[in-house]
């Protein structure tokens, strides 16, 4: 099959040659007679081109054939246009409306092989086995100071140690900054590390697994892109995570700034707090100018940190990193993609 136009699958791997497929498609002979033309005009204008189109026999089933072709096998795709006049094809079924679908299914039937021979996947489209093997590979320490170093080395360093080839999709090596970090991340998990660093440009980090194996590809973060996390919720809940967090102490707080009080907290529990850089940005708050205040009290660190936030219209929650260190993330009351 070949495809013109616009590139559907923008972070594909140029470098690795992927397998043909060959379509041909049985139409429901009750359609009327120019539903083929039809057909074979809409698949043009997406490119579609090496394709068959034939009256169907009663036997037509949606199947994909792979042939044993080097180096890569041929798929050949059997697709019915049903009396609905909807393609069906194994796994998914698609009107002449929806074809930019089709094409997508094509490309990951490209990348992953049949659906009935791929194995059930848990995340980012990976299986149980990969998945696990992307955490561990993601959960190796940070093993180099982070504190006041240029981001852009760091995020250099910890892709370089990684053991699946990383991918800069063309729009995102550009966007990558250089600022200095103002948290000590040594002995983190890389994962974190990274997702937390590229986040601050708006970059993501998302595994992808194809018939060749698991690539890390940075691409631009959004709402619509599952990306690597800051963290994971903790298992069995922050206070296991953290048990000093339910600790009692009398405090007495007068216009300390949301920074300094946090400070004081990471020191006491050995806790990083991490800030969603982006979202404080976007909703104009600085830690510095942000002052706290809560009268002489008894009560504990998780309800410090609860009111402290709330006053500088924050919320914060316990997560793990890719190896279970917990930490403390930080962000706004309001998502950033409101």
């Amino acid at each position: 099959m070949t495809r013109s136009g616009p590139d559907h699958t923008a972070c594909a791997d140029q470098g690795t040659q992927q397998p043909e497929v060959e379509i041909e498609l049985a139409v429901d002979p009750r359609l009327p007679p120019l539903t083929q033309h039809e057909w074979a005009r809409e698949l043009g204008r997406m490119g579609i081109t090496r394709v068959r189109i034939r009256t169907a026999f009663p036997s037509d089933q949606p199947k994909v054939e792979v042939l044993p072709t080097s180096p890569q096998p041929t798929y050949r795709v059997i697709g019915i246009i049903n009396n609905s006049n909807e393609l069906v094809v194994p796994g998914a079924r698609f009107s002449i409306r929806q074809l930019g679908g089709f094409v997508r299914w094509i490309d990951e039937l490209r990348t992953s092989g049949p659906p009935e021979s791929r194995p059930k996947t848990v995340a980012f489209g990976l299986d149980l086995v990969r998945f696990q093997l992307v955490k561990q590979d993601l959960a190796q320490p940070v093993a180099i100071s982070t504190l006041g170093r240029n981001s852009r080395e760091i995020v250099d360093q910890l892709l370089a140690k990684l053991h699946n080839p990383v991918v800069w999709d063309e729009r995102a090596k550009s966007l990558l900054s250089s600022h200095e970090v103002n948290e000590e991340l040594k002995n983190s998990a890389s994962g974190t590390v990274l997702a937390y660093l590229l986040r601050y440009d708006g970059l993501a980090l998302v595994p992808r697994g194809d018939v060749q194996g698991v690539k890390y590809w940075i691409v631009r973060g959004g709402p619509n892109v599952a990306c690597w996390p800051v963290g994971w919720p903790p298992e069995e809940g922050e206070s296991t995570a953290v048990p000093q967090l339910l600790e009692f102490l009398t405090v007495n707080i007068q216009n300390v700034n949301i920074r300094a009080v946090l400070q004081s907290i990471e020191s006491r529990l050995g806790l990083v707090a991490l800030f969603d850089y982006p979202a404080l940005v976007r909703y104009g708050i600085d830690l510095e100018k942000t002052s706290i205040n809560i009268p002489q009290t008894k009560t504990t660190y998780s309800q410090i940190i609860k009111r402290s936030l709330f006053q500088a219209k924050l919320k914060g929650e316990v997560r793990v990193d890719d190896a279970g260190k917990p930490f403390l993330w930080i962000t706004t009351l309001r998502p950033i993609e409101d």
